[in-house]
């Protein structure tokens, strides 16, 4: 199973001014927003901005 699962993944490198979508369980985070249906809620909030960069792991 995690020989097929590493197939579909890939490395991904952000950079200082890039901007990202976050990606958000709705079930779990209701601090941003708060929707009477959390099935159709949003999923992903932003853009913001990367001011900076930590580590080679942490973002």
């Amino acid at each position: 199973m995690k020989l097929f699962a590493d197939r579909k993944r890939t490395d991904r490198e952000f950079h200082q001014g890039y901007f990202v979508h976050l990606r958000l369980q709705p079930y779990q985070q209701t601090s941003l927003a708060i929707f009477h249906s959390l099935k159709l809620a949003l999923r992903f909030y932003g853009p913001y901005k990367i001011l900076e960069r930590i580590g080679s792991v942490a973002y």
